[in-house]
């Protein structure tokens, strides 16, 4: 019976998922400088911590209060992101996010999104109702929520950050 329960629970977070890729993918998202504000959602479980993504922003000529991190973890202790978090708990039964923290990420606008996880459909979820003018990440995510995709680096930020770098040079 449990299994069972886990899978409807399941079948009703793709079908969010689903829903809400599906309005993301009719919006118009495009890459533009000047970036002037980064969100980035981060698995609290690969290896990075807030001052990676500080140094990142610092580097593109940002400020720290430029840069909003939500991070998953479902241990308080794991997560070095401890401003906003989310975790299993943060989604219904239903698929639909039930986080203060979620919500306050996701009521505002930013110019990039860095989707810094794998395969983890809460953050997808999260991602896919972020509003982002366009949204970098890795090819072991859902494709549909990323308009830049890096491959052979996940879970590399050293590797992450220089080839993020070399690309934001190209865009006008």
């Amino acid at each position: 019976m449990k299994k069972f329960i886990y899978k409807l629970r399941l079948g009703f977070l793709q079908k969010k998922i689903e829903k809400s890729i599906d309005v993301l993918k009719s919006s118009i998202r495009n890459p533009k400088k000047p970036i002037k504000t980064i969100g980035c959602i981060v698995d609290s479980n690969m290896d990075l911590d807030y001052s990676d993504l500080l140094e990142l922003a610092l580097e593109m000529g940002l400020k720290e209060k430029d840069l909003k991190i939500i991070s998953f973890s479902d241990s308080n202790y794991n997560d070095p992101f401890c401003e906003l978090r989310i975790s299993e708990k943060s989604v219904n039964f239903y698929g639909k996010m039930i986080s203060a923290d979620a919500d306050e990420f996701t009521s505002k606008k930013y110019d990039m999104l860095i989707n810094y996880f794998g395969d983890n459909k809460i953050l997808t979820l999260l991602s896919s109702q972020t509003n982002a003018k366009f949204r970098i990440g890795f090819d072991i995510s859902n494709h549909n929520i990323n308009d830049i995709i890096f491959t052979d680096i996940f879970d590399n930020f050293k590797k992450f950050r220089k080839e993020l770098i070399k690309y934001l040079n190209f865009i006008k």
